[in-house]
């Protein structure tokens, strides 16, 4: 009876029986996985069976039933599987919060055996695998560039022949607000509700908030807002009239819209006046009674009072006697005046009837005068008062400052006479003194010399005091010392003796020698005359006096040692001794080593290398390798694997921590080593260990590592050699992370006679949180090897640990390797077709097969990938390319003041323009838009204001429902109740009353109304009421404009003027700010900036040798050491020349170190000069034969230097465009007539190139 395979679950009862039959009777005996168990066994019918009750993953293995006589042996062989049903790490459900456009892993770790099939789904749809939605080989789902669409509930099935697990996965990716419905501008009449609706989408949910004019709205008993957002405002009221903003908001933003609600205000007549007196003092008569429209008045294009503003009645006092009465008026004759007022007159007769029966005759004037205008008669103007006087033209000393006038008190009006005079006044002012630069004295008498031969020096001096200077004005330049040589006659020098020479070698080595040492007289010479030294110039001594030593030789070879290893190139050795003789009394030790060593049983063991050496180069995150080393051994596993274990040596601090996680640096040598299983062959049965492999490692971030792997065989050893080449970068790790690599599986795909393709996607963790990343190699190899015994083996990783050791800046490396046939073992995998010649799976490109990419396909081993130009994305089907709108998702560089406008993948940048105002064609600047000339919005006179406009009527007539109606001026009660009112159009007549706007004083003359004084004006909110000679004008304050008469005043935005500041403008209610940049000051025009010299007004104090070098905007202390025999002076700042007496060398260094700054603004032009640099001789005279040259020229520097004049000119070559402080050193050679260098001065030039053109 013969054991077979069996395949169970996970506890499940195993029963295997094994009969057998032979004489003698056989011993049974059970082994698993080679190691013996025991098992029932009936000796009567030589048959045994083996029993587990409930099986487990550990109990699969190979079973064999061995039975054993005297005879002979014989096996049965069965192998068990126990299947697992597949288990899914952590809750059964899980929430997951990404932000939307980012990267999300939906987490779905699942263990069993046979290794489970996971299928993703979303809302009872399959999930489709693309480029940019992938399938982990852990079974987690990774989404890069999450979009909307992908929210939702997502569930995770694993599925094997033992069972069936599933796990949801919630995912929210949360955006910033986006308002869906705005509110709309509207206009409502007074004490009506009002309802603005305003609701936002967003995750999580946006709260909203209303304000009013940029003021935060607070809900009472008129305001409320309901849940949606929407806000209402009950019993409108006109000063609810405003700019109303609505602002969403949540964790990740915020946005806003403004919409202007205006309360329109209908006009409400007052109460009746009491009944005026009646028409006629007997018989029926009139009375009248008024009311006015103004309870309230009519607002923000509200309707005039409805109805009569004046009721009539009938009146009767008593029967009248016949009275006079006047006849019809003659015609009026011409104005008396051609312009201004005049006087027109008309005449009657008391005829129609004449007065009768007592009557009264005829009350009133026969003759009729009332003023008459033909035009306005011209006004002069009269100049207003002067405005402040503008800041001094000059900063020190005398300067001039100006001041103006306006003519507009009044100004001229029809072809009225300019003011006479001039609109400008001028006068000397003077902030403070100049400052006084110091110049030099001439120099006084020479004093003593210092010593009386050898050479003495005497000084002069000068003082800075011609002037001195004054009012922070510079120091003298140059020393007020000087120096000259004097009586250099040489002093007599006596001789004296210099130190001992080193002793010389002694006459023996060893029983006794002598040895012998010198000196000279030269410490110093005698010379001019001085005396020579005393004494002997050799001193002799005993030396070597110990005895002769004796070298030691070798003794005979023992015999070879036993060898360290039994296959695979173990070692053996063997010593010798140094005692035919041994050395004594400090004799040589033998020659040579004591010690050899020999190479032993260097067969090959079964199942490739034991060990592997190799070199690691390259870079990685553009941190340099030095050689790192690698060394490897490999060990048999408990479970049917190998364990390699390794170590990389010099590996530099900074990229320890991240090469934690880079487990495949040791493919090579687990691929070549992995445990055989199933008839599957690892690398070294495969190549011989001699291939070349190319790997690269894609993280989910973005970051690409590239990885060149050269396999040359096994040594003498036995040990596998490699070259390893890194390029690239990796994800960088805190050191103190956690970091945990999880099992995973490759696929070695046989892709040519020669060539392999392995992949992989795996995860690690940090700290607990999954970080993707996959991984790809490609093997080739001697065809002559042949192939795979299958055309996919499985390479499964188990046991991964890393750990750095910073110190030692070691890397250690664990990791068990076991390789597979493939779960299709002999079938190309999706992306590849299979190649019948071969056989083997050639890589199939999806490019070439039906287009499927709407812009760029890409074809890749396995599989295939789209691209999109710039500006664009891939969308949610990674296939189509979509437009990315850098406005609405914030990936623009506009700054405030500009709009963006999205195109076609990219978007540009223009100006932001107001209501009224309009862009430029180069969109740079606004423009004011003239509505009267583009769209005639009036259908009556237009006026054009900056950013708006207004209509306008001629005087005596009113706008209303856009049309000019006249003004019916005589149901104003402008006359007098015994005076007669004409209306005409445009105007009226009315006996002996004044103009409009004007009143009779008690003797007769008209008066101006001031109606800004008495509150008769509708000037409102921030209007400013003038008053005019009868009228007034509602105007705006400076920095507002106009929106119309009653309406609000709007602010200007003077910084959509071009060149309104030069650096940054801020708008300001009514006015603007000019910023400057830090380390600058706005200049009393307040538009300009000027520098700030941080050295001298915060008196910075570098310390020595250091400088401070005042930079446009900032400051710089620099170093400025003076070198040895120099000294610095205190005036200037130079290093000048101090040499000791007779020192040639000092004497011929350049005479003195000048440091010179200069500070430039951004943008200087190429071939612009900048210092002229002078060599001066010692009494401070510029040096007529003087060459410049660059000590250090370096071609980067854009400057060059030229000799004019005696001068060094130091010009740019190139413009000055870079925010940079540049360093050159110029060397000044002045020669003497005989062409011999007489003077050499050192030029030190800093240059600093401001980050601004100011």
């Amino acid at each position: 009876e013969l054991l077979g395979d069996v395949a169970l679950n996970k506890g499940e009862r195993l029963m295997l029986s094994c009969g057998v039959a032979g004489v003698p009777p056989p011993r049974i005996t059970w082994t698993f996985n080679n190691k013996i168990i025991k098992a029932h066994y009936d000796h009567m019918n030589s048959h045994s069976d083996l029993i587990i009750e409930r099986v487990s993953k550990d109990d699969s293995g190979t079973y064999t039933c061995v039975a054993e006589n005297s005879v002979g042996t014989i096996k049965s062989l069965g192998f068990v599987y126990v299947k697992e049903p597949p288990i899914i790490d952590g809750d059964p459900h899980s929430n997951r919060i990404e932000p939307l456009g980012g990267n999300a892993v939906l987490s779905c770790e699942v263990r069993g055996d046979p290794p489970p099939t996971i299928r993703w789904s979303k809302n009872r749809i399959n999930v489709l695998i693309s480029n940019r939605i992938r399938q982990l080989n852990n079974g987690s789902l990774a989404i890069y560039g999450t979009v909307s669409e992908d929210a939702g509930n997502y569930v995770c099935v694993a599925t094997n022949d033992a069972g069936v697990v599933e796990r949801s996965v919630t995912l929210t990716l949360q955006s910033a607000p986006v308002i869906t419905i705005e509110p709309v501008g509207t206009v409502v009449d007074a004490g009506t509700t009002v309802m603005l609706n305003c609701q936002a989408e967003g995750e999580p949910t946006p709260t909203i908030e209303w304000s009013r004019q940029g003021r935060p709205l607070l809900a009472n008993d008129r305001i409320s807002t309901f849940p949606n957002g929407s806000l209402r405002l009950t019993r409108a009221q006109k000063e609810d009239t405003a700019e109303y903003e609505c602002v969403a908001r949540n964790l990740l933003g915020s946005v806003l819209v403004r919409v202007p609600l205006t309360m329109r205000v209908h006009g409400g007549y007052s109460e009746w006046t009491e009944w005026g007196i009646c028409s006629v003092s007997c018989g029926v008569g009139t009375q009248k009674r008024l009311r006015l429209c103004n309870n309230p008045l009519p607002a923000n294009g509200g309707h005039h009072c409805a109805g009569s503003d004046t009721e009539t009645r009938s009146c009767q006092k008593q029967l009248c006697p016949v009275d006079g009465h006047w006849s019809e008026w003659s015609h009026w004759e011409e104005c008396s005046q051609t312009c201004g007022q005049g006087n027109i007159t008309r005449i009657r007769t008391c005829s129609n009837p004449p007065a009768q029966h007592g009557g009264r005759s005829c009350e009133g004037k026969a003759v009729d005068v009332i003023m008459c205008s033909v035009r306005p008669c011209p006004v002069a103007g009269n100049w207003g008062p002067w405005l402040p006087w503008s800041p001094c033209s000059e900063s020190c000393g005398k300067g001039v400052q100006s001041r103006i006038r306006l003519c507009n008190n009044p100004p001229p009006a029809f072809d009225g006479l300019q003011c006479e005079g001039t609109d400008t006044q001028s006068q000397v002012c003077k902030e403070t003194s100049c400052p006084v630069d110091g110049k030099w004295s001439s120099w006084m008498s020479w004093g003593s010399c210092s010593v009386s031969c050898g050479g003495g020096t005497r000084e002069r001096t000068r003082l800075c005091a011609s002037p001195a200077p004054q009012h922070r004005g510079r120091k003298c330049e140059g020393n007020d010392v000087h120096t000259d040589f004097c009586n250099s006659n040489p002093c007599p020098i006596n001789g004296n003796w210099g130190p001992w020479n080193s002793w010389g070698s002694c006459s023996k080595t060893c029983n006794g020698g002598q040895m012998r040492r010198y000196r000279t007289c030269d410490n110093p010479r005698p010379a001019h005359g001085g005396r020579m030294c005393a004494g002997a110039d050799v001193h002799v001594q005993r030396c070597s006096t110990a005895d002769c030593p004796v070298d030691g030789s070798w003794g005979s070879w023992q015999p070879w040692g036993d060898c360290s290893a039994s296959c695979g190139g173990g070692e053996r050795t063997r010593v010798r001794l140094c005692n035919s003789p041994s050395p004594v009394n400090g004799g040589r030790p033998c020659p040579g080593d004591s010690t050899q060593l020999s190479r032993c049983n260097i067969q090959a063991c079964p199942g490739g290398p034991q060990r592997a050496r190799g070199s690691i180069v390259g870079n990685i995150n553009d941190i340099e390798f030095g050689i790192s080393l690698l060394n490897a051994s490999i060990t048999e596993g408990k479970s049917g694997s190998r364990i390699i274990h390794a170590t990389i040596s010099n590996v530099p601090r900074p990229l320890g921590p991240a090469m934690r996680k880079l487990i495949s640096i040791l493919n090579p040598i687990y691929w070549t080593t992995a445990q055989e299983v199933g008839g599957a062959v690892n690398g070294h049965t495969l190549t011989g260990g001699i291939f070349r492999r190319e790997t690269q490692v894609e993280f989910a971030t973005g970051e690409i590592l590239r990885m060149t792997h050269i396999a040359r065989g096994l040594d003498s050893d036995g040990a596998l050699l490699l070259d390893i080449v890194l390029n690239g970068h990796v994800l960088q790790l805190p050191s103190h992370a956690n970091i945990n690599i999880k099992d995973y599986t490759e696929d070695y795909i046989q892709t040519g006679l020669s060539q392999l393709y392995a992949l992989s996607t795996r995860l690690f963790t940090i700290d607990k949180e999954s970080v993707p990343y996959s991984w790809n190699h490609t093997i080739t190899y001697d065809q002559k090897r042949g192939k795979m015994p299958y055309l996919v083996e499985t390479l499964h990783a188990t046991s991964i640990s890393a750990l750095y050791r910073p110190l030692e800046e070691v890397l250690e490396y664990s990791i068990q390797a076991s390789i597979t046939k493939g779960d299709r073992s002999n079938q190309c995998p999706h992306g590849f077709t299979l190649v019948s010649a071969g056989p083997y799976c050639a890589d199939e490109n999806e490019c070439e097969v039906g287009n499927p990419c709407s812009h760029t396909c890409h074809n890749a081993m396995g599989t295939y990938y789209c691209s999109c130009p710039r500006g664009l994305s891939i969308s949610a089907d990674g296939r189509t390319c979509q437009d990315i709108d850098e406005c609405l998702l914030g990936g623009n560089m506009c700054h405030g003041g500009q709009d963006c406008e999205n195109t076609i993948g990219s978007y540009r940048c223009v100006m932001h323009c107001g209501r009224g105002f309009r862009r430029t064609t180069d969109d740079l600047s606004c423009t004011d838009v003239d509505e009267c000339q583009e769209s005639h919005p009036c259908n009556q006179h237009c006026l054009n204001t900056i950013g708006s406009y207004r209509c306008a009527c001629e005087p005596g007539f009113q706008l209303r429902n856009r049309r000019c109606m006249d003004i019916n001026e005589c149901r104003q009660r402008v006359c007098r109740s015994d005076q007669q009112c004409k209306n005409t159009r445009g105007g009226y007549t009315c006996v002996d009353l004044c103009p409009n706007g004007m009143t009779k004083s008690e003797n007769g003359t008209c008066d101006d109304i001031d109606e800004c004084k008495d509150g008769t004006h509708q000037c409102q909110y921030n209007q400013i009421c003038e008053n005019t000679r009868g009228s007034y004008h509602c105007t705006c304050p400076r920095g507002f404009r106009s929106q119309g008469l009653g309406r609000l005043c709007l602010d200007i935005d003077e910084c959509e003027v071009r060149d309104a500041c030069q650096h940054e403008c801020m708008n300001t209610p009514g006015s603007h700010r000019c910023l400057c940049p830090a380390g600058y000051r706005l200049m009393t025009n307040g538009k300009m900036c000027q520098d700030i010299d941080e050295c001298v007004e915060q008196n910075i104090q570098c310390g020595a040798n250091r400088m401070c070098f005042n930079t446009r905007g900032s400051y710089q202390c620099i170093d400025t050491p003076c070198p040895p025999n120099y000294q610095r002076d205190p005036a200037t700042g130079f290093c000048l020349k101090s040499c000791p007496p007779n020192d040639l060398e000092c004497a011929l260094s350049p005479y003195a170190l000048e440091y010179k700054l200069l500070s430039l603004p951004y943008g200087i032009a190429a071939n612009q000069d900048l210092i002229r640099l002078v060599a001066y001789m010692q009494d401070g005279v510029v040096h007529p034969r003087t060459t410049f040259l660059l000590v250090d020229e370096d071609v980067k520097l854009p400057f060059a230097l030229r000799d004019e004049n005696m001068k060094g000119v130091l010009f740019t070559t190139r413009p000055l465009r870079e925010p940079l402080t540049y360093r050159m050193k110029v060397r000044a050679l002045s020669y003497s007539e005989n062409r011999g260098i007489e003077y050499q001065t050192t030029f030190t030039v800093y240059i600093a190139v401001s980050a601004y053109p100011y």
